[in-house]
């Protein structure tokens, strides 16, 4: 999950939250531990690989970590099994010990962001979860939406915030300042007006290619 995130929800419903990965096609995949720095993969049920960005397919290194999109293969369903299934999400993973004791992998981070929605600025290449972290830390930012723009080749990023109150303009520009400072990209943030940006039933779609 997104820290920043993860951590205004326990500050509003006073409860601890823990994150659960899955998809439809494989059903759950990981679940954080006390520990809360990552997610172990559940292997009891899985095969788990890495896909680097050559297209080469890795099995999980013994030490050290290995960074690359998610492979899975499943054992237990016999009805639907599938076979080294890219599912998209972009990883760190670690076999190094964990304080909770459990022997499984895990994804330091959680999943870091979807292997689709990378943007480049000036070489750097970002995720909307990284976005979402910095943004999350500022109250009066509720909705928000990163606009990616082809000009003459390169990707031109623009960040849309919807604010509450009347510090929004202070807190935008502070954000383009926290993006600067934290991910080393210089990215235009603009305060729309509320009610503005789009809405999504369903997962939240925060990158919008226009």
């Amino acid at each position: 999950s997104v820290p920043a995130t993860r951590d205004l929800i326990e500050r509003s419903f006073g409860a601890r939250c823990f994150d659960h990965t899955g998809m439809t096609e494989l059903g759950p995949t990981g679940v954080s531990c006390a520990a809360r720095d990552g997610v172990h993969l559940i292997e009891s049920e899985f095969v788990f690989e890495v896909r680097d960005d050559a297209g080469t397919v890795h099995s999980l290194p013994e030490t050290g970590t290995i960074s690359g999109e998610l492979v899975a293969t499943n054992l237990g369903r016999w009805g639907s099994p599938l076979i080294r299934y890219r599912t998209g999400d972009r990883v760190e993973v670690t076999r190094a010990s964990c304080e909770c004791g459990s022997p499984f992998a895990k994804m330091l981070g959680g999943i870091r962001g979807r292997v689709d929605d990378m943007f480049t600025v000036r070489g750097v290449n970002l995720y909307p979860s990284q976005v979402e972290d910095l943004v999350r830390r500022h109250a009066v930012i509720g909705e928000f939406s990163i606009e990616v723009r082809s000009v003459r080749g390169m990707e031109e990023v623009t960040i849309l915030c919807e604010c509450q109150g009347d510090d929004g303009e202070a807190a935008v520009a502070q954000l383009a300042n926290d993006l600067r400072l934290a991910l080393g990209a210089r990215i235009e943030c603009r305060q729309v007006a509320a009610g503005s940006l789009p809405r999504s039933d369903l997962k939240s779609r925060r990158l919008r290619r226009v």
